[in-house]
């Protein structure tokens, strides 16, 4: 059945309505009517129909709400938090995130990844054994291995690199793959010497507004303190190099430094709600990639 809009239903209804009383009129009150009253009708209903739309963002829309918030669907699909422990793996947990949300878009549904298995996928790549990695190793891994569920590879407490997965678990990742077909999208390549420029940060809420969240390798502060679970700002003494985390949504606020927060997943941080300055994307943000 086809959907009517605004315009058409208020269009044809006076059309059809006001048919008999036009009739009834003398020549000139009709001339009147078909000449000037019926045109302005119809465009001030036009008018309101369009009105109707302001302030929604469309797809492909440059227009952007002035807050985003993702983690209402973490939620829904069960996706909580999780945390790295003492281990260096921040960029997979950044990674991983993504994933689960791009393959529940899919699906409609929440699946746990492994962490893991993506480690070692990313090592058997670039032919080392450590701990944690870049976005782009673990990309690379992901095309080499794919990627299985937590359960077919559960996260260690501490990281063994004689861990490998066995053969059950790489087929899973094998039909995991072959099933979502996942895409990777570079916001800005890895450069611990810049951030993010002003096109760069609005590509970031650009894409959170289109719904998807957005990993972030960040040099970070040597002494960790949150304001209100802000993260605090030092000077390029006080950072190293560095922490990944998930950008999960954002909100204009012109009293925040740059204007305003990213609300962010920190796997190294118990509980949740964080946030981070845009001035401290814009600062020290050093890559960033989005995954659908």
């Amino acid at each position: 059945m086809k959907c009517r809009n605004i315009d058409e239903n208020y269009t044809e209804d006076f059309l059809i309505n006001g048919y008999q009383m036009i009739r009834e009129m003398n020549i000139w009150k009709r001339r009147i009517i078909l000449l000037i009253v019926i045109p302005l009708v119809i465009a001030g209903v036009s008018n309101l129909s369009r009105g109707a739309d302001e302030g929604a963002v469309q797809p492909g829309s440059d227009d952007m709400p002035g807050r985003v918030d993702l983690r209402p669907a973490f939620k829904k699909w069960g996706l909580s938090e999780r945390q790295q422990g003492g281990r260096g793996t921040c960029s997979v947990f950044a990674v991983v995130g993504a994933m689960e949300y791009a393959v529940a878009c899919q699906q409609d549904k929440g699946l746990r990844l492994s962490v893991e298995y993506l480690n070692w996928a990313s090592n058997e790549v670039v032919g080392k054994k450590q701990d944690g990695g870049f976005f782009s190793d673990l990309w690379k891994g992901y095309e080499a291995y794919g990627i299985c569920g937590e359960q077919a590879m559960e996260y260690q407490k501490k990281f063994d690199p004689e861990l490998v997965p066995d053969e059950a678990a790489k087929e899973q990742a094998r039909q995991l793959s072959e099933e979502n077909e996942l895409r990777i999208h570079w916001i800005k390549q890895w450069d611990p010497k810049t951030g993010l420029t002003d096109e760069e940060l609005a590509e970031v809420k650009k894409v959170l507004s289109r719904g998807r969240p957005v990993c972030g390798g960040c040099r970070w502060p040597k002494k960790v303190k949150w304001k209100e679970k802000v993260l605090n700002m030092p000077g390029p003494d006080g950072v190293f190099d560095g922490h990944s985390i998930l950008l999960v949504g954002y909100e204009d606020d012109p009293d925040m430094p740059g204007g305003g927060v990213f609300m962010i997943r920190n796997s190294n941080t118990k509980g949740s709600g964080y946030k981070m300055s845009y001035a401290y994307a814009a600062a020290y943000m050093n890559d960033g990639i989005w995954i659908e």
